[in-house]
């Protein structure tokens, strides 16, 4: 299938999911003529209703003109048309699900997202919606893309920046886990604790504290200075790897030491040279030979 818009023509490859609510199919594209270089997300709205909600942040006349990632938005066939660049490739989802970046990786990486948005200079709904591991593209040289889904359409008019500054921080969060975990750099835990904290008014407070952070921590990282904590920290790690080889021991020294308690403590009629003395069974009483015989 193939979408018209002025001198541009845009061939359906592949649909990708449908979206809010079964009103919003998403297809990837390429260009009809040239096939070949630039994909597209093309975003086919057939809901009327929420395609005049949406006409406010996806034409060209009512946004930045450096919202590069939006190419086109028209009507056609009585529906209404978003045009996106497609990135295709890594998401940051599966990226980090392999956990195989260097801490200056991951550090570049973070800067590489807000260098993007900040380059991008998007409507926030849609940067609500990129702050998402699967919306993030993440290209060899850790370049950074992004994908436009809609996938919380119904909450885009909603959406504030602390939204946003949530949403980077839960990033922030998931990429240093463990230096966070480890206690292993002040620089982050401080910035991380800001984040949490909403010291930050605007997303681009956050970008410039990071800015300010990253080369110090690169710096600790390339000496391999970033290592737990203090020494308790350590010791406390140390300790809880062995903890449970420490609960085995201790449990069976326990039970060995109360069956030699039991053994010690209570008496033994077989091993008992005088045995065990019953005066009565049931209601029969027993008397000791020399005196009267049984009642």
């Amino acid at each position: 299938m193939v979408i018209k818009y002025q001198d541009k023509q845009f061939e359906l490859i592949s649909k990708i999911k449908t979206m809010g609510s079964g009103n919003i199919e998403l297809y990837a594209a390429c260009d009809a003529v040239r096939r070949g270089g630039t994909l597209y997300t093309v975003a086919c709205v057939s809901d009327m209703e929420l395609a005049r909600k949406l006409v406010p942040v996806t034409t060209k006349n009512n946004i930045s003109y450096t919202f590069k990632d939006l190419h086109a938005s028209f009507n056609a066939d009585g529906k209404y048309y978003i045009i996106f660049s497609h990135a295709d490739g890594r998401t940051l989802q599966q990226a980090m699900e392999k956990g195989n970046y260097s801490l200056t990786e991951r550090l570049l990486l973070m800067k590489n997202i807000y260098a993007q948005i900040f380059l991008l200079n998007m409507p926030e709904c849609f940067l609500y919606e990129i702050l998402r591991k699967d919306n993030i593209v993440v290209g060899d040289d850790l370049s950074i893309r992004f994908n436009y889904y809609f996938t919380e359409v119904d909450y885009y008019w909603q959406v504030k920046e602390k939204d946003c500054i949530r949403r980077t921080h839960g990033l922030v969060r998931e990429l240093f886990a463990k230096e966070l975990e480890q206690r292993s750099s002040r620089e982050l835990m401080k910035y991380e604790r800001e984040m949490e904290e909403g010291r930050f008014a605007y997303l681009w407070d956050c970008y410039v504290a990071y800015d300010n952070i990253y080369e110090a921590v690169l710096a600790k990282s390339e000496q391999q200075e970033i290592k737990p904590g203090r020494i308790w920290w350590r010791a406390w790690e140390g300790f809880k790897k062995v903890l449970p080889k420490i609960r085995a021991v201790l449990a069976a020294a326990l039970i060995v030491s109360a069956a030699i308690y039991l053994l010690l403590t209570l008496p033994n009629p077989v091993l008992s040279d005088k045995g065990v003395s019953f005066r009565e069974i049931g209601t029969l009483e027993i008397q000791e030979r020399g005196q009267a015989g049984v009642r």
